[in-house]
């Protein structure tokens, strides 16, 4: 059995967080059946930008998890209007990421999730992208946090994965089911989710 977490922040891009779930709840009644996800944050709720409220299975703020059943750690983008970056400078993430970081563990980061890796100092000097548009506002941060910034949609640096934003998310969960699992069980997934003819 494998287990993936995902940090989830309050002004969450919902595009970013629901093909994980749903990409691997499908693996989960027709795939190989043996990864499971787990949501946490530092809120007992979240509110997404876009209209939509969910509550986290842990609160790292109440609650510990034992990080060391996790063989990665998914961390959606969002949006500052609506207190991302307050929640991804928290030291609850902080911590997450150096278990991961020091355990060689797989981490993805989407979209500004990608500089919640950056601010907490965890890609100084790895190839790295984010959103890539708004003028560069995201993508110049990027080497602000002394990382190798790479205008590409995703970006893979050994056990570090960055991406541009929502548009990658269905790709990025599949990669991750295939590094999870093999080939052949992502193209049953892929075909009962009608992604194959």
């Amino acid at each position: 059995m494998k287990k993936i977490l995902i940090f989830v922040s309050n002004g969450f891009e919902t595009l970013e967080l629901s093909p994980f779930i749903d990409i691997f709840g499908w693996n989960n009644i027709v795939g190989n059946k043996k990864i499971f996800s787990k949501i946490c944050a530092i809120h007992d709720q979240l509110n997404a930008t876009w209209n939509l409220t969910i509550i986290p299975e842990v609160n790292l703020k109440k609650e510990s998890i034992t990080l060391e059943e996790y063989d990665a750690l998914v961390i959606p983008g969002g949006f500052g209007k609506a207190g991302f970056f307050n929640d991804i400078q928290s030291s609850e993430l902080k911590s997450l990421l150096t278990h991961f970081i020091s355990s060689n563990k797989i981490i993805i980061g989407i979209c500004t999730g990608s500089l919640a890796i950056a601010i907490n100092g965890f890609l100084e000097n790895i190839p790295a992208t984010t959103y890539l548009l708004d003028n560069d506002r995201y993508f110049s941060q990027l080497k602000n946090y002394g990382a190798v910034p790479i205008r590409e949609d995703i970006v893979i640096s050994n056990n570090i994965i960055t991406s541009s934003g929502p548009s990658t998310s269905i790709d990025l969960a599949f990669y991750l089911l295939k590094l999870l699992t093999d080939d052949e069980n992502v193209l049953l997934v892929k075909k009962n989710m009608g992604f194959l003819k």
